[in-house]
């Protein structure tokens, strides 16, 4: 893989930091001549994913989901083609190193929560499922807002798929993905999965525990097995006036598809309903 040297002198611009690698890509946080901080991505030129990826972020306008500036190739001193890419840097920490020292309250959580299923409505109209809705790609702005990254294995429903129809296992990150992508049930994929995975995040983001694992999982196959038969797990959020935020989120996480909302548009709709009656003031 290329390296950060040659990387300085391609984009011309200071390198920060260099982040862990993550797959097949180099992530670096750079600031430019204008002392403008960005992110840059590094990638083999032509990996599909990728370009699915650049495709779903730059052809739409989606809420509290990074930009993208800017994608260019360059050819290193070996001779390898990449792709690198210019993204819009929020400052803060992700959801999981947050959740190292705090859970959210129940305010911050219904932010969170509004701001996931209006993301999901508007991949819901452009047929897409981000499919690795999780705390490790969640960004807990320093503004107090959160933006939804990483959308390497978003599938587009209207076209074909990159994962082979005979392949036994999705992609998607064990413990939040919905049993359809870990089953790799193709029919059954839709938003309705992203929504699964919102409900795990917003459980795990409110009460610090995971709604169907304990931590002593020996395998992967025993984070599935528990995922696809462990009925959630009941909580008292403070705050959750007769429980009613909390069997919203366990409604988003049943295992059956037919038993979450029907859309993200009605699960949305569902949260504006019930958080009057919360009695917060507002948001």
């Amino acid at each position: 893989m290329i390296t950060k040297n040659e990387i300085e002198k391609v984009i011309e611009d200071s390198i920060i930091t260099e982040y862990p690698n993550s797959g097949q890509k180099k992530v670096f946080l750079v600031r430019d001549v204008d002392l403008n901080v960005k992110i840059v991505k590094v990638v083999k030129y032509g990996d599909e994913r990728i370009l699915r990826e650049i495709e779903i972020v730059t052809e739409n306008r989606i809420p509290n989901v990074p930009e993208i500036y800017d994608v260019k190739e360059f050819v290193d001193s070996s001779g390898i083609k990449y792709n690198y890419i210019i993204e819009e840097y929020i400052e803060g920490i992700t959801l999981t190193e947050h959740l190292k020292k705090n859970s959210l309250n129940i305010v911050e959580g219904l932010k969170l929560l509004d701001r996931l299923l209006n993301i999901t409505v508007v991949l819901e109209n452009i047929k897409v499922v981000h499919r690795d809705i999780k705390p490790d790609n969640i960004i807990c702005s320093s503004n107090g807002d959160y933006y939804l990254i990483d959308f390497g294995i978003a599938r587009q429903l209207d076209k074909s798929s990159l994962t082979m129809t005979q392949a036994l296992i999705g992609p998607h990150t064990p413990g939040y993905g919905a049993p359809e992508l870990f089953q790799y049930s193709k029919k059954d994929i839709d938003i309705k999965s992203d929504l699964f995975s919102i409900g795990v995040v917003l459980f795990e983001a409110l009460t610090g525990q995971h709604p169907f694992l304990t931590g002593d999982e020996w395998d992967v196959n025993e984070i599935w097995y528990r995922t696809r038969t462990v009925m959630p797990k009941d909580y008292l959020i403070e705050g959750d006036r007769n429980k009613q935020l909390i069997s919203f989120i366990q409604t988003l996480m049943q295992r059956h598809t037919t038993r979450r909302p029907a859309t993200a548009k009605k699960a949305l709709e569902w949260l504006h309903a019930l958080i009057p009656s919360l009695g917060l003031g507002g948001e």
